[in-house]
């Protein structure tokens, strides 16, 4: 097989597959294939989970086995980085500092003072970036409220070694979580595979936001330069007559030579659209990978997360703009599907690299002609090729010095904390949680346990934490303010009622929303029930009224939440935090037994 059959990877798929599966297998973890979509043909993904975990990953490609291999080299990528723990999980104590160390075995800590007089590559190129109108210092101590975890420093920092200068630097774990998210994760055949990945996604994701923000019409890509690669001329012609569909690529270069491509599904039928990116030095690699994205977990029938064309769509929403960079959906500007291009069309570079040694060598050579350095931290530790790759300048999905987004976290932070103990809960406590949530856009669906982002297996939790605005109404109620718990409850019902609940619920529903009314009105507990007896069944009015009979016990009545006491939680059968907690062990010690150098990284290149 040469490296167009093979894709550029290093390894057949099947190998690639065999080989992550005897890593997890001789750990003990199980995998748990999932989700098989192949709705148009040549277009295949897959879901892999480490049984009885949230630890989850999806796979895309134009095979079964391209599309296993796919996701087995995510779960990977996801498992070495710990990227469910660093980015949403949180840890017991015990647990965050298990074997002495709370992140990786090299960690450093830096306080505030070192950080201000570090000579390091990464922390003098943030400092320097600094709005001279902030206080570094002021703005440093922000940056501590960012930690849920304790931790025995101001900043417990990771070494990345900075592949231009051939030097180290030391970055904290926080700041990488935060402006970096899981952006340049990545896993290979090889560490050149794994990094030439990585940089690919840091430059389309650079590329999408540049677009977003800055409002640029990149340009079509010719049908007649699509036509020199019959593979994705092929896979173009599959996906249009799947439907009433077009499909327009788009050079997404910037007019920088960044090898960066864009697609737009666009369904005639109803007006709607989707779009991807994606990135590789080779042209057909790029606008493979592309393509598969879009149908990744999909079918082209029932598709999720299109959005429908309006020409005066607002665009603007930070959510919208995190939405598509962390789930790849959400309202892209007008202009972007204008004809009156910014910049003229280029066919990719003809370049003769056909390794993934050369095409690292490449990329690292573009990125320093556009002025950028590359930090690598090499998280191998299981044995399979992983980094984190971080480019500053293009790399952020937040800034350093950018205040806003540091202090939401910091009030999830508190929210999170305020949650898990709310047998403690006070009225300032309470008004702060009302408070989170009421400035929060969260769905409708969402759940307590999504919110803090505690993994469970099913949502059997009492009803004040299996919705959020149920537990707006239960926190209002708890307080006494009955006026502001009817609003809350009214606002639930809204939009549950649609969703054709069974008969039994909407009379249970209903009838809180009345007993709460009467509340409102004054009425006795007596008089209540003698009037909605007229109207609901005794039962159902004797079981609301043992609900809301005490708002000193509202919260308390089925139980509450008791985060990391397991053993004395009543809710430890529907939770799947301690199999979590168990991978993670499991995960430090193989850490701990690595002895991976991050110097080692400067013999690379």
């Amino acid at each position: 097989m040469d490296s167009t059959d093979m894709k550029y990877k290093d390894e057949l798929p099947i190998k690639t597959i065999n080989r992550i599966r005897d890593i997890l297998g001789e750990m003990g973890l199980l995998t748990v294939e999932t989700s098989w979509k192949n709705s148009v043909n040549g277009f295949y993904s897959v879901s892999v989970q480490i049984d009885n975990t949230d630890l989850l990953t999806n796979g895309k490609g134009t095979s079964v086995e391209f599309a296993l291999a796919s996701a087995y080299g995510e779960m990977m990528e996801r498992l070495q980085n710990l990227c469910n723990y660093r980015l949403s999980l949180d840890l017991k104590p015990q647990i965050m500092d298990y074997l002495g160390f709370y992140y990786a075995p090299d960690e450093k800590p830096m306080s505030i003072d070192e950080f201000l007089a570090s000579e390091e590559d990464w922390i003098k190129t943030q400092l320097s970036k600094v709005n001279p109108l902030l206080d570094k210092r002021e703005l440093l101590a922000n940056w501590l409220t960012m930690s849920y975890e304790k931790v025995s420093a101001d900043f417990i920092t990771l070494p990345y070694c900075n592949l231009n200068s051939k030097r180290i630097s030391h970055i904290p774990v926080k700041m990488v979580s935060m402006m970096y998210m899981s952006n340049g994760m990545c896993a290979g055949n090889s560490p050149e595979e794994a990094l030439v990945q990585g940089i690919s996604e840091i430059m389309e994701r650079y590329a999408n936001k540049k677009i977003l923000r800055e409002r640029i019409v990149p340009p079509t890509i010719p049908r007649r330069y699509i036509m020199k690669f019959p593979e994705i001329e092929a896979m173009i012609a599959e996906l249009e007559k799947s439907g009433n569909f077009e499909v327009i690529l788009k050079d997404c270069s910037l007019g920088q030579k960044l090898p960066v491509v864009g697609v737009i599904l666009v369904n005639k039928n109803d007006q709607s659209y989707f779009v991807k990116f994606g990135a590789h030095p080779k042209f057909e690699i790029a606008a493979e990978r592309t393509l598969t994205e879009l149908l990744q977990g999909q079918d082209i029938k029932w598709m999720m997360g299109v959005k429908e064309f309006c020409f005066r769509s607002p665009t603007d929403d930070p959510e919208n703009y995190m939405g598509i960079l962390v789930t790849g959906s959400g309202l892209y500007p007008t202009e972007f599907f204008s004809r009156n291009f910014s910049y003229q069309f280029k066919e990719f570079e003809e370049t003769t690299i056909a390794t993934n040694k050369e095409m690292l060598a490449y990329m690292v050579a573009l990125l320093a002609q556009l002025g950028c350095e590359v930090y690598v931290r090499d998280v191998s530790f299981l044995g399979f090729p992983s980094f984190h790759v971080i480019v500053p300048g293009l790399s952020e999905i937040e800034e350093f010095d950018e205040l806003k987004p540091i202090t939401n976290y910091a009030a999830f932070n508190t929210f999170k904390r305020l949650v898990r103990n709310i047998d403690c809960l006070d009225d300032a406590g309470a008004a702060t949680l009302i408070g989170y949530l009421q400035n929060m856009n969260y769905s409708p669906e969402a759940s307590v346990m999504d919110l803090i982002n505690l993994p469970v297996r099913n949502k059997a939790f009492p009803w004040y934490y299996s919705n959020a605005d149920l537990f707006v109404t239960a926190l209002n109620y708890w307080k006494g303010d009955t006026n502001k718990a009817y609003e809350s409850f009214t606002k639930f019902w809204g939009y549950t009622q649609h969703a054709n609940p069974q008969r039994q619920v909407i009379t249970y529903y209903k009838c809180v929303r009345d007993f709460l009314a009467t509340k409102i009105k004054g009425l006795a507990e007596k008089d209540a029930v003698s009037t909605l007896s007229v109207f609901y069944p005794m039962e159902v009015i004797q079981g609301v009224v043992a609900e809301f009979n005490s708002p000193a016990k509202i919260i308390s009545y089925q139980g509450q939440l008791n985060c990391w006491n397991c053993e004395n939680c009543l809710f430890s059968s529907q939770c799947l935090y301690p199999p979590m907690e168990r991978v993670y062990e499991i995960l430090k010690e193989r850490y701990a037994a690595s002895g991976i150098d991050q110097n080692d990284l400067k013999k690379l290149m």
